[in-house]
C-alpha cells in the first residue's frame, strides 16, 4: 500500500501538529512533576513568638577560617614534588582579582582569534 497523501503541505502540517502536541504534553508533565516534587524545600509557617526577641547587643564580624584552603594549597604544592616548607606565605587577594583576571584573559583570547 502506498502513501495516503503526497501533498507536502499536508505532511508538514501533520508533522508540526505532532511536534507541538508532544511539546505541550511535556510541558504539562513538567508542571505535574513540579507540583509533586519531593525534593523541593517546604516552606514552614513562622510560629508567632509570645515574647519579643531581644536584639543582639553587638554583631561580631564573621572570621574566615582559611585552614582548609591552606591545606589544599599545601597538598597541591606537594603534588608538584615540593615540600610544604616551600610555601613562603598564603594571603587572601581581594575578590576583584578574579574579575580582573577574567577580563584580561577574555581580551587576550580575543586578540589571539583575530
Amino acid at each position: 500500500m502506498g502513501p495516503v497523501t503526497t501533498n507536502p503541505w499536508l505532511i508538514s502540517i501533520i508533522n508540526m501538529t505532532i511536534v507541538f502536541g508532544v511539546l505541550a504534553a511535556l510541558g504539562v508533565l513538567m508542571k505535574i512533576i513540579q507540583l509533586v516534587d519531593p525534593t523541593q524545600k517546604k516552606t514552614e509557617k513562622p510560629v508567632a513568638a509570645s515574647a519579643p526577641a531581644a536584639a543582639p547587643a553587638a554583631v561580631a564580624a564573621p572570621v574566615q577560617d582559611d585552614s582548609e584552603v591552606i591545606a589544599v594549597i599545601a597538598a597541591a604544592v606537594a603534588a608538584l614534588g615540593h615540600s610544604a616548607e616551600d610555601i613562603a606565605y598564603v594571603r587572601r587577594l581581594p575578590e576583584a582579582g578574579w574579575t580582573q583576571n577574567a577580563r584580561i584573559e577574555a581580551i587576550s583570547v580575543r586578540k589571539e582569534c583575530f
